[in-house]
């Protein structure tokens, strides 16, 4: 009866420890389990984490290359826009005179000293207020180079404008204020064989010169510069008109 007692004992001790390893070893796995997946959810959710952030900086990158694609393009209209700018200003001075040029063309030289020398040989005394070069003389060259596609006039070194006088004032020729004598020396840029060949028309300005004793020697010259108006541009009466849209 004792040993019997004492099996069944050592059946219950054994039983018992085996629940015991089994409810450890199961507790044991659960809070691996547990851990496991605790480990696994924070991970996924750091994951998201930084799939949010990457996401939200690339989203960023692409805000700043949009507007770098902006600034680029912006630059480059305005770089057009300077440089139509700079063309239309640089067309503007040559037109208004305002810019120095330079060209093939003709030098026309005006000279009455010879004139002048006979009219004093013929009355026995010299008058030095005697000048048989008149403003219409050097108006009428101006206007034959003109008619020929002269692009640019000056005249002993002053530029001719629209608004340019040409006048007699006693012995001397009156031109953007300056007083001049002779010789004169016209520069017009332009093709030189028709400028050339406009004043050489026959019974044209030449022609009527050469009869009043004016020396006129006509040079044709790949390289003449005209220098620009060196005075300023003044309108106190005129003003441009709108136009109507």
């Amino acid at each position: 009866m004792k040993k019997e007692y004492i099996v069944i004992i050592s059946l219950i001790l054994f039983v018992t420890c085996f629940l015991i390893t089994l409810q450890y070893r199961t507790i044991r796995q659960s809070e691996t389990e547990a851990t496991r997946l605790k480990n696994e959810n924070e991970l996924r959710d750091e994951i998201n984490e930084w799939k949010d952030m990457y996401e939200a900086n690339m989203y960023k990158i692409q805000e700043l290359e949009s507007k770098i694609t902006d600034y680029k393009n912006a630059a480059s209209q305005n770089n057009k826009t300077v440089e139509l700018l700079n063309n239309e200003i640089e067309d503007l001075k040559i037109l208004s005179g305002l810019a120095q040029l330079q060209g093939g063309g003709v030098i026309v030289t005006l000279d009455d000293t010879r004139a002048i020398n006979q009219i004093a040989s013929d009355v026995g005394y010299y008058d030095p207020n005697v000048f048989v070069i008149h403003d219409s003389d050097i108006l009428a060259v101006i206007n034959e180079l003109r008619a020929a596609g002269a692009e640019a006039i000056s005249i002993n070194g002053q530029r001719i404008l629209a608004n340019t006088e040409i006048r007699c004032v006693g012995p001397v020729i009156q031109i953007n204020g300056i007083r001049l004598t002779a010789p004169f020396k016209i520069s017009a840029i332009g093709s030189p064989d028709m400028l050339a060949a406009s004043l050489k028309l026959r019974g044209g300005i030449v022609d009527n010169l050469t009869q009043s004793n004016i020396d006129v020697i006509i040079e044709k010259t790949d390289t003449i510069i005209i220098p620009k108006y060196d005075k300023v541009l003044e309108y106190k009466y005129a003003s441009p008109v709108e136009e109507e849209k």
